[in-house]
């Protein structure tokens, strides 16, 4: 992979998958320099901090500096040259006590358990391995002076009515513990019952906040009728939230693919997934926005707003993050990918093309946050 003039925005993915922690990595290159902007959040409490590194490989690891866990960012300015380029880093971490607990992948995808081993220390695995191992062999050897204690206090002082009375005692025990074992289990069923009835009535309530949103928007009387037009347009799909983030200020819709309708260009600038109606030459090697759409089933359109104007619109095209399903090969401003969420069974991402409402035109991201 070339570095000159390459330019990727990535949102971490945890470790643990029930961790609260996100974040987001964007990366700027221009030939052997270029800037990285890494944010973190909910790693833990204000005083504390987390390190940041680049990743080659378990042994290959350039600290881009320390992040505050509660919230915070951090800006760094890399050169790199020919021997050693950013494409051999392909991961991005957040390094807390040690352990990596957020990550992404920069160029090429990566799994979890790649991810572990990059910190994973050869002598320390020994070590540990040596400590455990004598560690049981002194409790195998406890067990036995202990095990041969018993049995002579046994032989010395026991007799058939107290073994007796002491068997008794166990059964006993043990129907107890099994009796309150079964009750903690009811128990956590029935918790577990009420907090997915909890999240049920969760998502109905987003969804109707989501629908009485749109509901004034429509209702809008205002000078901006170019807004109100397309809201109205809108109107007609499912309002969504595709990302595996949630970002600030922006406002998603789910729009089903239709053969028959793929060129009647109802949303702004539609152009711009449309390969016939764009000023680029398309060849047989280029993957296009209409193959990606009728592969997967639908695209989504978004709307990015500031101080409640509309300040760019984007189209997310889904697919994975590989050369071969880059719409385009990015001529036409798919250059950002991002995760889709976790509902998303399919597993793969968006790529993102932002542009100008006034203009047509592709135009570079707004600087995101998390809600």
């Amino acid at each position: 992979m070339n570095n000159k003039n390459y330019r990727v925005m990535k949102f971490f993915e945890p470790v643990n998958k029930n961790d609260k922690s996100r974040g987001y990595v964007r990366l700027d290159i221009r030939g052997v320099r270029g800037n990285m902007i890494v944010a973190a959040e909910n790693l833990g409490h204000a005083k504390s901090f987390s390190e940041v590194y680049l990743y080659k490989d378990k042994d290959n690891k350039i600290k881009l500096g320390d992040i505050n866990n509660k919230k915070g960012i951090i800006k760094k300015r890399l050169t790199f040259g020919n021997a050693n380029a950013i494409e051999d880093y392909n991961v991005c971490a957040v390094v807390k006590d040690g352990k990596i607990v957020l990550y992404s992948n920069l160029f090429n995808t990566v799994s979890p358990d790649i991810v572990r081993k990059l910190e994973e220390d050869e002598g320390n695995v020994v070590e540990r391995e040596v400590e455990t191992s004598v560690k049981k062999r002194e409790e195998r050897d406890e067990d036995v002076k202990e095990t041969a204690q018993m049995e002579k206090d046994l032989k010395e002082e026991a007799t058939e009515k107290a073994v007796k009375k002491e068997l008794q005692g166990e059964k006993k025990e043990s129907k107890i513990k099994e009796s309150g074992e079964i009750k903690e289990r009811k128990e956590y069923s029935q918790d577990l019952e009420a907090k997915e009835e909890i999240l049920k009535v969760a998502k109905k309530i987003q969804l109707d906040k989501s629908k009485e949103k749109l509901k004034k928007n429509l209702d809008y009387q205002g000078p901006n009728r170019y807004a109100k037009n397309l809201y109205a347009t809108l109107s007609n799909y499912q309002l969504a939230e595709p990302l595996s983030v949630k970002l600030k200020n922006f406002e998603w819709w789910y729009v089903p693919y239709d053969d028959k309708g793929m060129h009647t260009g109802i949303l702004p600038y539609y152009n711009q997934i449309i390969s016939s109606y764009y000023p680029y030459p398309v060849s047989s090697r280029v993957t296009t926005c209409a193959s990606l759409m009728k592969k997967y089933g639908h695209y989504i359109f978004g709307i990015y707003k500031e101080n409640d104007e509309i300040s760019k619109l984007v189209y997310g095209i889904p697919g994975e993050f590989t050369k071969e399903e880059q719409p385009y090969k990015g001529m036409t401003g798919f250059k950002n990918w991002s995760y889709g969420n976790k509902e998303n069974k399919e597993g793969n991402g968006y790529w993102l093309a932002f542009v100008n409402p006034k203009t047509g035109e592709a135009t570079d991201p707004p600087q995101v946050s998390i809600t």
